[in-house]
């Protein structure tokens, strides 16, 4: 369950140097990521919040708080 991992399942991706900040939400966390090279603890489905799209985002969460995120949108097609 997102609320035994999160405190708050909206986040914030920054990319592009710090120049685009998109706001995503977690639908569902799917698996605990353990030892990896970059720091990530989690991945999780997510959709943007202003703009429909949905992803999957690797999370680093520290003490239920989302320090970082990449995320990656999914090509969906009629």
């Amino acid at each position: 369950m997102v609320a035994d991992i999160v405190d708050d399942p909206e986040f914030t991706e920054v990319t592009r140097g710090g120049e685009v900040y998109t706001l995503f939400r977690i639908v569902r966390i799917t698996h605990e990521v353990v030892d990896h090279p970059e720091g990530w603890t989690h991945m999780a489905n997510v959709v943007r919040v202003r703009t429909p799209a949905i992803g999957v985002a690797l999370l680093r969460v520290v003490d239920h708080v989302i320090e970082d995120a990449k995320v990656t949108l999914s090509n969906v097609q009629p």
